[in-house]
């Protein structure tokens, strides 16, 4: 190797030396022992407030002494050092890993405890599964957004793309290291590419690059539209992740078959299956009946507030579009003044800057007809509340894709049937990738990701999700 070649690997090194995915294994793994700790202290809290003379609470500390055995368990799994998978496969491997290891401490416990003490132990165990399944995820997301500031986080990842069609995948993993990728190479098949782009080398491919790659041992590509064979891309890489121009295109869960020989590609509509249906508004009735004693307070609160800061009704119907085009009303706290409608004509009469941003949006980012009390109720996300009526009543779901009005139909354009096929939702896949900031293209890709590849697991995330989301108020107006 040359002197400029040595130059261009102890550059990389030297920027990326700390970069290491034991460290961010061990990183969140921290948060993973953490979340379990609480899950099994609501479990015990929960058996003890039963039965206080059966369980004794601080008890549940002595079983940290279980952790390197659910961490093997958890490495097994492919949970560290946990960049490289899908959300909802995350949420399934934490939720039937934290099971098997909840079982397998109350089996030890059989080993040393009497019968009369054990089992009031296993139940606190078991009790606690379902707390885990819901605190796993989320203080996983809490361990990547704080272990991003750090510059051992993340895995070093080589970009291949054309052009600068890879340029805004590259911008979003800048703009989002809790990902976990960190570009820091751009290899490119265009000989007219800048030397770098926001301060990562862009170089050609060659054979003193794939040493360098070699050397640093990198182990993740991401392939953007780049023009050379993926397979001698492969070759070069434990994972590889092909990430195709046409976002729209690539929305179908296709899983390989073999068909007596013949390897073809087939992909499923989970959300046609009677069984899948079933679940999904059992777990909605459940969960309406469960966070309704803490919902009705909150509604009584939002209900006075509105009545003493503006005239006009404490509810609003809003005409959407449901399952298989079926008109539903979506029920929500007024957050407008009552001249609402007729104030809206004025302003994309008199102003073109708004009228063509609700032309884009069918949304105003600081609309004039929200009250100051509509204003918190949207921030808050509050005055989405009274949609629990609708998931009861069946009209809506938890999560699914968003009602949408008439006038918004033509922007999903051949997707519009597809989208309407299924139960909308509260909650959804664009409104936790941007709520209010997503563009129609955006959601419409996200909302038949969601329909062609849900699972439970999905949903849960999707739920865990939402929560960060409305704790950050971000994109709420």
């Amino acid at each position: 190797m040359n002197t400029k070649e040595d130059t261009f690997q102890a550059q990389l090194r030297s920027k990326y030396k700390y970069t290491s995915s034991f460290v961010t294994g061990l990183s969140l793994f921290f948060f993973d022992a953490l979340a379990i700790m609480i899950s099994i202290g609501m479990g015990f809290f929960i058996i003890n407030f039963i039965s206080p003379s059966s369980i004794w609470l601080r008890s549940f500390i002595k079983y940290s002494l279980f952790l390197p055995f659910i961490a093997v368990v958890f490495y097994a799994a492919g949970l560290y050092p946990g960049i490289l998978l899908a959300p909802e496969d995350e949420v399934k491997k934490f939720s039937t890993c934290s099971f098997l290891c909840l079982i397998g401490m109350a089996l030890a416990i059989t080993t040393i405890k009497s019968t009369r003490d054990f089992i009031p132990i296993a139940l606190a165990l078991i009790t606690a599964w379902p707390f885990a399944t819901l605190f796993l995820p989320l203080f996983r997301e809490l361990a990547r957004r704080i272990s991003c500031r750090f510059s051992w986080w993340g895995v070093p990842a080589v970009i291949y793309t054309h052009g600068t069609n890879g340029h805004e995948i590259i911008k979003r993993l800048i703009a989002h290291p809790n990902f976990g990728y960190i570009p820091i190479l751009i290899i490119t098949d265009d000989s007219s590419a800048e030397s770098t782009f926001m301060d990562i080398p862009v170089r050609q491919d060659s054979d003193y690059l794939k040493k360098i790659i070699s050397n640093l041992k990198i182990k993740v590509a991401i392939v953007c539209d780049y023009k050379t064979d993926l397979e001698v891309i492969q070759t070069k890489y434990r994972y590889m992740i092909r990430v195709p121009r046409n976002q729209l295109a690539t929305t179908l869960s296709l899983k390989m078959k073999n068909f007596g020989g013949i390897l073809g590609f087939s992909s499923t509509n989970y959300l046609t299956k009677f069984g899948a249906l079933f679940l999904k508004r059992t777990i909605d009735i459940l969960m309406c009946l469960i966070i309704s004693p803490i919902v009705i307070p909150v509604g009584i609160f939002c209900a006075v507030g509105i009545k003493l800061t503006s005239k006009g009704p404490v509810f609003y119907g809003h005409k959407r579009v449901g399952q298989n085009h079926r008109e539903i009303k979506c029920w929500k706290f007024r957050s407008m003044c009552i001249d609402a409608e007729e104030k809206l004509k004025k302003i994309l009469a008199e102003d073109p800057v708004r009228a063509a941003e609700w032309e884009k949006d069918r949304k105003f980012t600081d609309d004039p007809r929200v009250t100051k009390f509509g204003k918190f109720l949207r921030k808050t996300s509050l005055d989405e509340l009274p949609q629990l009526w609708n998931i009861f009543t069946g009209s809506m779901s938890f999560v699914g894709p968003r009602p949408v009005t008439e006038g918004e139909l033509e922007k999903y354009g051949k997707y519009r049937d597809y989208v309407l096929s299924v139960t909308p939702g509260l909650s959804g896949m664009w409104q936790i990738s941007g709520r209010s900031d997503t563009g129609y293209e955006e959601r419409i890709s996200l909302d038949t990701y969601y329909i062609q590849n849900w699972s439970i697991w999905l949903d849960i995330w999707i739920i865990i999700k939402t929560v960060w989301v409305v704790l950050k108020r971000k994109g709420a107006y």
